[in-house]
């Protein structure tokens, strides 16, 4: 995996659990139930594709300034992670389900 790739990695994650936190607080909770977790993340996911990806042009923009690729290369890349809608859905869910088990030990 590139230095490219590995940041994009990391970023999704924090704006995945920065949106779950912000969910947590909006809603009073302190998790999301596991019957209600793969349809609140399906929600979360639908809505929030396209800023996801705007985020991601703009982080990698600010981060790294004259390095930064370009619009086309990481629109590619975006498109290559986003292609699969159930893939990523998934994956969101797992990383939520172990950062809630987590967090509740």
């Amino acid at each position: 995996m590139s230095q490219l790739e590995r940041t994009i990695k990391d970023l999704i994650i924090f704006y995945v659990k920065e949106n779950y936190n912000k969910y947590l607080k909006e809603n009073k909770i302190k998790t999301i139930q596991k019957d209600e977790l793969k349809k609140v993340i399906s929600d979360l996911y639908d809505s929030n594709k396209d800023h996801l990806k705007q985020f991601l042009k703009d982080s990698l923009k600010e981060l790294l300034k004259d390095e930064y690729p370009g619009d086309l290369i990481i629109n590619n890349i975006c498109y290559d992670i986003f292609e699969d809608d159930a893939l990523c859905k998934n994956r969101i869910y797992i990383e939520i389900k172990v950062h809630q088990e987590n967090n509740n030990m």
